[in-house]
């Protein structure tokens, strides 16, 4: 499972501490869902999918057309179970996936353009409960209101799963705001978003997955501080806004 990514200084510090890179990704792995959301309604996320390792939920997604998943460029793998088209992991549709492209501009160490696109084997069948995700023609300014959602787990540090898709509503916060708490790790291209009166947040499991705002796609889930849901520590999102010509260009590109 790939785990929702520490801050870039805290994975060089807890890499000297840990003394390994198995220890570190242990210790990242630990923390895959939605701290404090709560169910979705139903058919409300048509657009959200589950990239699966084997049955086992790997990240987050959303389908930006019929063959192609939109993701975190940290979610990376050889080959992919996309799930879609149900709240519960286990029904709807899933379709296999081996081929990604990730942001020629993304890196490890400090997580810039960490987004990727996901082709699809063969083409989604869209319904009422299999839509393809907005994307945006503008970005969304600090204050708007927007929903998260994910499998991801539930509790931090511990670790509990849900049964169904899980949603929570957060705030675009500004850039300003968030060098307070992040300082140099946060990029031009990195969007945050939380609450200050709740814990509600985004945490591994849930990478990839969509912030969305006014019905369109603004953010995908990239990196945090652990545990999740510190209120006055906010979850980073690729800006997907920044984005558009890439994402469109590439599908362009390998139809």
């Amino acid at each position: 499972m790939a785990g929702f990514l520490l801050p870039p200084p805290l994975i060089l510090l807890l890499s000297a501490a840990l003394g390994s890179a198995a220890q570190e990704e242990q210790f990242r792995n630990a923390f895959p869902e939605l701290v404090g959301g709560i169910e979705c309604e139903r058919v409300s996320r048509p657009w959200q999918v589950a990239l699966l390792k084997g049955n086992q939920l790997h990240c987050g997604g959303v389908l930006v057309s019929e063959q192609w998943v939109l993701t975190a460029a940290h979610c990376m793998m050889s080959a992919y179970n996309v799930h879609m088209g149900s709240e519960q992991l286990g029904r709807g549709q899933k379709i296999r996936a081996t081929k990604s492209f990730r942001h020629p501009g993304y890196s490890k160490q400090t997580h810039v353009d960490d987004l990727m696109l996901v082709k699809l084997n063969s083409r989604a069948r869209l319904s009422p409960s299999v839509q393809k995700v907005n994307l945006p023609s503008r970005c969304e300014p600090p204050g708007t209101k927007c929903t998260i959602s994910g499998w991801g787990t539930t509790t931090s540090p511990e670790v509990t799963f849900p049964e169904k898709l899980m949603c929570t509503d957060v705030t675009l916060i500004s850039s300003e705001d968030c060098r307070k708490v992040y300082g140099d790790a946060l990029g031009n291209s990195m969007l945050c978003a939380g609450n200050t009166d709740s814990n509600a947040s985004a945490c591994s499991g849930d990478s990839g997955g969509p912030l969305t705002c006014r019905g369109t796609l603004q953010g995908l889930v990239s990196w945090g501080s652990v545990p999740c849901g510190k209120t006055k520590q906010p979850g980073v999102y690729t800006q997907v806004c920044k984005y558009v010509d890439w994402i469109n260009d590439t599908m362009r590109k390998h139809r």
